[in-house]
């Protein structure tokens, strides 16, 4: 099978074909044609993908009687070239069914396999492939189930390469087949992917289903050895991939602080340490031996620890040690070998350590930890956060993404002072407002009172943000209601989440009128609280409520706001006054004070009976009755809601409406309660 013979493909359709194929497939690279008007610039501009051609695969076939593999008695191979030698292999395992799998390869699902090459048995095939590579190939076994989720497992991921140079020829996308770890294939047409149903058939949400990657993490892989290979596609039926996004959106930063570390002395082989007696470092669970010998001490200052302290010796058999999962973590070495990796796409950018090689990745919570490990390190690589999980491929656990594990350090209660901040703001803090928060803390601490100190220190945060240098007000409220509503116990996901105007001038109101109070408190936590312990009505029951009472939705025109903003406004404020939170407002409940309104209304002497006056010519509007503006009409709807003969909705208000003109009018019959 050499050079000559694998253009074979091209025969397979016949000369015909391939003219047909390429005036249809105009856009795809490769397709032979009688006219080639300077296809190496054609493809430099269009930047069509040199993986789909006439002359980059082949389709083989072997002879299988004996069923070897669950596979079929005549099994069809897919051969991908690169410099016309075989570089990778696939055998498909579809029964009769192959043709998805041959259309994933570029060629029509109708291929005649009677016109491909034949051999008498897959050494034979295997045998002629490795003389014409000069060398073994890998042959992977590709097969098809009605399940697409299992068809999909045969994939490990995907990947798009966010800097790749077209002119140099350089894929743009690549995958990692889960049975082979050790090799990473670039993908020559779209059809594949979807095939093996890792995308939609209009691979419309390959971005979505794709971990963008850079040179820097392709680099990391060729380090560790692992091959690259061509994936390409025939010209027939080969799909361009659309063009992969070159900029990388913006990540939030990593916010975990709860990795506090605690230090010890342990008499334990680690593997690798001389020392009889190791300082052990536990942090988030995890065990981590200290490898400096007797230098130890630039160690212990790195992650907050006083060298001259003494240390407490823990026994192995303690359960701080033994759930610790002693040396399965990377040591943490005076003497280091480090490759330092950084995000490119968040703020503010993550640094990952490889300690002495291993296959897993560290991120120190604290600065002074990081900056240890860092000082004397090659350059870090700029690698985007998606693809960190994938930069190491551990050999025993290939379907795994990389360990990835946090250190963090001892210090005056970085998870407290972490927590103070979010009481405040909402959120995590990054590493500058976690230093921050703790030096505020240091200095109120002095006096000696905890519970003073931290809430001096959280009103210095709260001050800030009335100095416009931290969070604007406005979006700790947000947080703080939107959270609020959705965690509230006693009304499941309120309102979506929604956070109303008419909250956010409630709570700015509340905020400036017990500012004292709600800064020592933590801003945040203030307004959350109020709104979790709170049993308001949802905004669309407050809403129907009114249209129950005003028939401000049933109503053909608009008369009067329909509710009143100053009502929603006041409603807001009873939802949310701490003496009213197990009042337990529902809608019928609303519909019960609005009746009561109505029916106080209705004296004038009250001030309010605007309000009669609205709902009358609402109704007269929606019964088509000439009594809009009609002072009689009014009051004699007063009347009767003063009277109690009807009760004060709009339901009963608009039967007393439709009798306009009868001599009898039946009242009685308009007492209507839905």
């Amino acid at each position: 099978m050499t050079g000559t013979i694998h253009h074979r493909t091209h025969r397979l359709l016949g000369r015909g074909g391939v003219l047909l194929t390429c005036w249809a497939l105009g856009w795809v690279s490769g397709c032979a044609s009688d006219v080639q008007p300077e296809s190496n610039e054609a493809l430099a501009d269009t930047s069509a993908p040199v993986g789909i051609a006439a002359n980059v695969t082949e389709v083989l076939v072997y002879d299988n009687p004996d069923l070897v593999d669950d596979l079929p008695r005549e099994v069809p191979v897919v051969v991908s070239f690169k410099d016309n030698k075989p570089n990778v292999v696939f055998q498909i395992g579809c029964g009769s069914n192959y043709g998805p799998l041959l259309e994933g390869f570029g060629y029509p699902r109708t291929l005649d396999l009677n016109q491909a090459d034949f051999y008498d048995s897959f050494d034979a095939m295997q045998m002629q492939l490795e003389r014409d590579a000069g060398g073994p190939i890998p042959i992977h076994t590709l097969r098809c189930d009605a399940d697409p989720s299992v068809t999909r497992e045969q994939i490990f991921q995907v990947y798009r390469r966010v800097d790749a140079d077209l002119g140099k020829g350089e894929a743009e996308y690549y995958l990692r087949l889960r049975d082979d770890p050790g090799t990473i294939y670039s993908v020559g047409c779209s059809n594949l992917l979807s095939a093996l149903s890792w995308t939609k058939a209009d691979v419309s949400n390959l971005e979505q289903v794709s971990i963008p990657i850079n040179r820097a993490v392709l680099d990391g892989w060729k380090a560790q050895e692992i091959a690259e290979r061509e994936i390409n596609c025939h010209s027939s039926t080969g799909r361009a991939l659309p063009r992969a996004r070159r900029d990388l959106p913006q990540q939030p930063g990593e916010k975990s602080y709860t990795a506090e570390a605690e230090l010890y002395l342990v008499r334990y082989p680690f593997t690798g340490i001389r020392t009889r007696v190791t300082p052990y470092l536990i942090a988030g669970g995890k065990g981590y031996a200290i490898d400096c010998g007797s230098n130890a001490d630039m160690m212990k200052r790195a992650f907050g620890f006083d060298p001259a302290a003494t240390l407490e010796e823990l026994s192995t058999s303690d359960p701080r040690f033994t759930a610790s999962d002693p040396d399965r973590q990377p040591h943490l070495a005076c003497d280091r070998s480090v490759k330092v990796f950084q995000t490119a796409d968040q703020s503010p950018s993550a640094r990952y350590f490889q300690l002495d090689g291993g296959k897993s990745l560290v991120r120190f919570t604290c600065p002074t930890a990081a900056n240890f490990f860092a000082e004397g390190a090659p350059s870090a690589m700029s690698v985007p956060r998606a693809a960190v999980p994938y930069l190491f491929v551990d050999p025993n656990a290939p379907a795994s993404t990389t360990r990835m594990l946090e250190v963090g350090c001892w210090g005056p209660g970085r998870a407290r002072m972490a927590q103070l901040f979010f009481w405040v703001f909402g959120r995590e803090p990054n590493d500058r407002e976690l230093q921050d928060t703790m030096a505020a803390y240091a200095e109120y601490s002095k006096t000696g009172d905890t519970s003073e100190a931290e809430a001096n220190t959280m009103m210095s945060r709260a001050y800030a943000v009335y100095l416009g240098l931290a969070d604007p007000l406005n979006d700790i409220l947000g947080r703080a209601v939107g959270n609020g509503k959705r965690s509230n116990p006693r009304r499941t996901n309120l309102d979506g989440g929604r956070v109303f105007d008419e909250e956010r001038t409630y709570f700015t109101n509340e905020i400036n009128a017990n500012i004292e109070q709600a800064g020592r408190y933590g801003l945040y936590r203030w307004m959350n609280e109020r709104v979790t312990n709170a049993t308001p009505a949802s905004r669309d029951e407050l809403l129907a409520s009114y249209d129950w009472a005003y028939g401000c939705w049933q109503t053909p025109v608009e008369v009067g706001p329909c509710p009143a903003p100053e009502g929603v406004a006041w409603w807001t404020g009873e939802f949310y006054t701490p003496a009213n939170k197990d009042k337990n407002y529902t809608q019928r409940s609303l519909e019960a004070e609005h009746a009561s309104y109505l029916k106080r209304c209705s004296d004038k002497a009250n001030g309010c009976f605007y309000e009669i006056e609205n709902v009358t010519d609402r109704a007269c509007h929606r019964a088509g009755k000439p009594c809009v503006g009609s002072a009689a009409w009014r009051d004699y709807i007063g009347e009767l809601l003063r009277g109690s003969h009807i009760p004060g909705n709009y339901l009963s208000i608009i039967c007393v409406i439709e009798q306009y003109g009868s001599s009898s009018p039946n009242t009685a019959a308009c007492r209507k309660g839905r």
